[in-house]
Order: C-alpha cells, then sequence, then structure tokens
C-alpha cells in the first residue's frame, strides 16, 4: 500500500460555511482541520456557531472547548484563522479529491493551474501550535481594552463620560474618570465602555 501524503489540500469555503464543510469532509473520510482563533466576544454579542456546532466537530478541528482553557466561555469565542479556507488530506491512498468540491460547505479546492494547492505538514503544525498558544489566553489577554487607552461611558447614568483604563481583568475593566473635580477608579464589565 503506497504511503498517504504528509501534505494538507486547501479548500475554499463557502461564506461561514467553514464548520458544516468541516463536518461534511469528516463524513466523507477526509482528515480535515480547521484552525479556529480565539477571540475577545463582548457581552451581549450572538455566538457565530452554537456549542452543539462546535461540539459536533470534534477534537481535530481545533472548536469547542480545550482541555486547559480557563477563560469564562461567555467572553471569548473561536472565529476561524483563516476565513473560508480550511485544510484536509485523504486517508486512504486510494481516495480521490474529486468529491471535494461537491461537498456541502465547499465552493471549491485551491488549485494552482491544474494541480491541487498544497500546505506542508510542518506549516500545518505550526498552524496549531500557534492555536493552542492562543487558546491559554484569558479574556483580558484577548480584551481590546488596554490600561492608558481612553474611553467612553455607555451607562445611561454617566453615559458620554470619557475615562482611562487602568487595569483589566477577566470579567471588568477599571477606569480612572474625574468625578466633581476629583479622580476616581470605577469598576465596570466591558458592555458598559467604548473605545474613543
Amino acid at each position: 500500500m503506497p504511503d498517504l501524503p504528509a501534505a494538507w489540500y486547501v479548500a475554499h469555503t463557502k461564506p461561514r460555511q467553514e464548520r458544516t464543510a468541516a463536518e461534511q469532509l469528516r463524513r466523507q473520510d477526509f482528515e480535515v482541520y480547521l484552525p479556529l482563533f480565539k477571540v475577545f466576544r463582548e457581552p451581549g454579542r450572538r455566538r457565530r456557531a452554537s456549542a452543539a456546532a462546535r461540539a459536533a466537530l470534534g477534537p481535530d478541528t481545533g472548536a469547542g472547548a480545550r482541555p486547559g482553557a480557563h477563560a469564562d466561555p461567555a467572553l471569548t469565542s473561536h472565529e476561524p484563522m483563516f476565513p473560508r479556507y480550511l485544510f484536509l488530506r485523504p486517508t486512504r491512498a486510494t481516495q480521490s479529491l474529486s468529491v471535494v468540491r461537491s461537498t456541502v460547505g465547499v465552493s471549491r479546492l485551491v488549485m494552482f493551474g491544474h494541480q491541487p494547492a498544497t500546505l506542508a505538514d510542518a506549516a500545518v503544525q505550526a498552524i496549531r501550535q500557534a492555536e493552542e498558544l492562543r487558546e491559554t489566553a484569558g479574556p483580558a489577554d484577548l480584551s481590546p481594552y488596554r490600561p492608558g487607552m481612553a474611553v467612553r461611558l455607555q451607562d445611561p447614568a454617566l453615559g458620554g463620560i470619557q475615562a482611562l483604563v487602568q487595569s483589566v481583568s477577566a470579567d471588568r475593566v477599571t477606569l480612572l474618570l474625574e468625578i466633581l473635580g476629583r479622580p476616581q477608579t470605577v469598576q465596570v464589565e466591558f458592555g458598559r465602555i467604548a473605545p474613543l
């Protein structure tokens, strides 16, 4: 039996169909890797994928909960690292790539001329390592707010007041603002402020 290819092929998916394409390709017995990037999700923002959809993808897609993740899942989400792209490779030497283009969620197989584009296994492993490193980041590390940054309060009582970010924790931001001519620190939730 010939050796299986070490290289990965690249599929271009339909918009926001990366997870569907990954699931369908897996059902066709391809090894699939959909790199997901952990990002800060402001409270109140609708999740892009349900927990059930993420769980259905399994561990080799980078989806779902990861061991050692300490972040509050309400403040983070996982989005495709390369929107509309995923990596796949056959699991059998006789497996044809021709079915990929007609797979639900897939737009086309990326080609260079008449040859499918490939990515070395070492490159995919480097992407996996970057994904794992990003996974250890907490909401404070992923937050768009940094100490010293100017923000505006969105709270109805203090709406429009400008403040400086003093520190960022997993679920709150400590602000330095001036009230009645005196500097004060207040802690607010992420959803109550906006960058200037």
